[in-house]
């Protein structure tokens, strides 16, 4: 997510943001997507329920709880163009700052 983040950044995660709101275009989540194990990945949602996507050639229709997520590298991310759509389960919540190195708010 460079230069957004980089690599070994802590942040903070609002794990009830999608309780009392949906996700939104552009926002920058936390994801822990099933082909990704345990390991939690950020990314920036790009795709919203029941759209049709045209990425890198290939054409998407999300489901009715599904989520198109990018990295702000493309040609360096594994992002949903490698895994697919992510469910609204799969969505931790929305990164509300940088932790460490020292606290920066992030750009949406």
């Amino acid at each position: 997510m460079e230069p957004t983040l980089s690599s070994g950044d802590l942040v903070l995660v609002n794990e009830r943001a999608y309780r009392v709101r949906p996700p939104r275009r552009g926002e920058l989540v936390a994801a822990r997507p099933a082909t990704s194990g345990d390991r939690a990945l950020v990314k920036r949602i790009t795709g919203l329920p029941r759209e049709r996507l045209e990425v890198a050639g290939r054409s998407w229709q999300l489901g009715e709880n599904q989520y198109f997520l990018l990295g702000d590298q493309p040609d360096q991310s594994r992002d949903s163009r490698s895994f697919g759509p992510v469910s609204s389960r799969e969505l931790m919540g929305p990164i509300q700052c940088r932790l460490w190195p020292r606290p920066k708010r992030v750009v949406q």
